[in-house]
């Protein structure tokens, strides 16, 4: 089987500290796939690894049958490959709109121009308002971005990665410091945009991970001790004693 993207024994050290120790890791086109595991297991910095913020010490990544590894994040971002942060990263002195068209100029090949008013452009302002209605904050596109509760802006920092034309959208803690109907929302958009898209998702929320994934990895310590179905992962003793505990049971 040919996966969207494969991480074939990676390894990350910080000088003689290894921290991601020969991680293996497939994930399907289309699918849901969540990353779990305890604090301090290497999440953040895997994610680093795949989105090009770290170069890997050793090992391999492909993304669409091409290699990735220690690629520029801006190169792998327009192969197609985008992520969201723990932290909020948007541009909240511009409108909503503003933030969506913004991310949407390079995918539509737009250039520098002195003379070209976007404001006047039909396709890019119509392409925008779709993104908008498909995030759900078409009703907000001219407050500004600054001024929206976080969840929405959390939903806005999805829009403007949907913008870039990404196909595999990395998402970190999306439901972090949310409330339960917050939640909800955020868990019904990850599942919207999935629809076309592949997404990988680091989650400490476990009621999102199961209700989400169509696969779940669990990683402990830099390395990789299950990748299965949810209902699996929820049975595995070696990810009970690691990680789980008794949830679900």
């Amino acid at each position: 089987m040919s996966y969207h993207l494969e991480l074939k024994n990676v390894k990350k050290d910080f000088g003689s500290t290894s921290i991601i120790r020969g991680v293996n890791l497939k994930v399907k086109k289309g699918e849901i796939h969540s990353l779990i595991g305890p604090n301090g297991a290497g999440k953040s910095t895997l994610y680093n690894l795949i989105s090009g913020v770290y170069n890997i010490s050793s090992g391999t990544i492909i993304f669409n049958n091409q290699n990735i590894e220690n690629l520029p994040s801006h190169e792998i971002y327009r192969l197609g490959l985008s992520r969201s942060f723990q932290i909020t990263n948007i541009f909240p002195k511009l409108s909503v709109f503003e933030n969506i068209r913004c991310g949407l100029l390079w995918n539509l090949r737009y250039k520098y121009s002195v003379t070209k008013m976007l404001d006047n452009d039909s396709n890019i302002n119509e392409k925008t308002n779709e993104i908008l209605s498909k995030i759900s904050l078409i009703d907000f596109a001219k407050e500004s971005a600054g001024l929206l509760s976080y969840a929405d802006q959390r939903a806005l920092e999805i829009g403007i990665t949907l913008a870039g034309g990404a196909e595999t959208i990395l998402l970190d803690e999306p439901t972090a410091g949310m409330s339960k109907s917050e939640t909800e929302r955020a868990t019904s958009l990850i599942r919207n945009i999935a629809k076309d898209r592949t997404v990988l998702i680091v989650e400490h929320d476990m009621g999102v991970v199961f209700d989400l994934s169509d696969t779940i990895s669990v990683l402990v310590y830099g390395e990789i001790i299950c990748s299965d179905k949810p209902i699996n992962v929820r049975n595995n003793e070696k990810v009970k004693e690691a990680y789980l505990g008794t949830f679900g049971n």
